[in-house]
């Protein structure tokens, strides 16, 4: 076959971020082969991630399993549970198989990709090394420390070096995470922003607007699902504080499914401090629950992202934010995209950092609890200015 018609599936199942990170790969694979088939198999938990990717052609969810509350005290309802799961693999494995695949890229490397890679009787299987076993199934390996202290956004690229496909630095810049956001997602965003100017105007604040933006804010991401990798809420209030006496503009706090108390506690703090100093509390600003593309897109129209390591952040990234991640256990280089201009990691520079535990075992929590509001503070400045710099000059 010719090389521009090859048939190439891609392995990534789970979870979010990391698919949400590998979707340079697709972008990178139809820039070499325009016309091939690009497909991706995933957890059906990727679908927020992966649908209407325009570098991919057909999407395969593996079958679930699904917990079922009714049948759980009955021996008989779950052996016909286990039974059609069983059916539903099957049929899915046939139907991998049947695509006849030229090329399988597998981007995880554990037991179920590797049996999946193997099965897809594919001539070209491509993996990292790991397991003696597991890397039987592969004739193309990358040693796994190849992926080490790189972005992790441009890491498994590497897994395209068998294909001849080897990405300069200057190349990878320009490469960033991939979600595709639609005007549905946008109009939703833009209902909220809407409304909200009109309580902003009705509170006699001067709105101030960049570019086509509704309004100028900045937006504070404050979550993580690990506590240990959270930079101090007390911080961020005082963050937002600082941030609204310099730029006169609204704090937006974004916050994902179950964190809406953590982070409405610091929405509340900061509305008592704008009272206490006779200023308007619609300065702070408590969103809906949106989904991650309208999460994106809100990220987007901010003058800037700051917030943990987290989730939002790829997010943020992979929308064309500005972003500015906060980091006390992780390494920054493995989760902060490299193009300084738009994205910047800080870090306290001593101490106990980057142990990458998700239990601190000290007495308190230095790593992020030592990184300074103030620090943070004039970091943001650098990224801000260098955005309404940019925006002046219609880029």
């Amino acid at each position: 076959m010719h090389d521009d018609k090859k048939r190439i599936l891609i392995v990534l199942p789970r979870q979010l971020g990391d698919v949400l990170l590998g979707t340079p790969i697709a972008q990178v694979l139809r820039d070499k082969y325009p016309n091939a088939q690009i497909d991706w198999w995933s957890h059906p938990m990727a679908k927020q991630i992966l649908e209407q990717n325009p570098f991919l052609n057909h999407l395969f969810f593996y079958p679930v399993l699904k917990k079922s509350k009714t049948n759980k005290n009955s021996i008989f309802k779950r052996l016909i549970e286990n039974i059609v799961f069983l059916y539903e693999n099957i049929q899915h494995l046939i139907k991998i198989r049947k695509q006849k695949y030229d090329i399988v890229i597998d981007a995880m490397n554990n037991p179920r990709t590797a049996v999946l890679s193997m099965l897809t009787g594919a001539p070209v299987r491509i993996s990292f090394s790991t397991s003696p076993i597991r890397n039987l199934v592969f004739n193309k390996l990358i040693p796994r420390e190849d992926l080490n202290g790189i972005y992790l956004g441009h890491a498994r690229l590497k897994l395209l070096q068998p294909l001849d496909i080897n990405l300069q630095t200057e190349q990878c810049l320009k490469l960033h995470p991939i979600i595709p956001i639609s005007l549905e997602n946008k109009e939703k965003v833009q209902d909220w922003l809407n409304k909200e100017k009109a309580k902003l105007i009705s509170a006699n604040i001067n709105i101030k607007q960049t570019k086509s933006h509704i309004f100028d804010y900045i937006l504070l991401s404050p979550t993580h699902r690990r506590s240990v990798r959270r930079w101090p809420a007390a911080s961020y209030v005082d963050l937002a504080w600082r941030l609204i006496q310099k730029y006169q503009c609204p704090i937006v706090w974004l916050w994902g499914p179950t964190e809406d108390a953590y982070v409405n506690e610091m929405h509340c703090a900061l509305q008592l401090k704008l009272k206490e100093n006779n200023l308007a509390i619609e300065f702070s600003l408590f969103p809906p629950l949106f989904s991650l593309r309208e999460a994106g897109f809100l990220s987007e129209q901010a003058l800037l992202w700051i917030g943990n390591s987290n989730g939002l952040s790829h997010i943020a990234v992979a929308a064309g934010a500005n972003t500015l991640e906060l980091h006390g256990p992780t390494s920054p280089t493995s989760w902060c995209h490299p193009d300084k201009s738009k994205h910047l990691s800080l870090q306290r520079e001593t101490g106990c950092i980057q142990c990458e535990s998700n239990i601190c075992r000290l007495s308190r929590r230095e790593c992020l609890e030592d990184l300074s509001v103030e620090k943070v503070f004039q970091t943001a400045l650098i990224l801000i200015e260098n955005k309404e710099k940019l925006d002046n000059e219609g880029y």
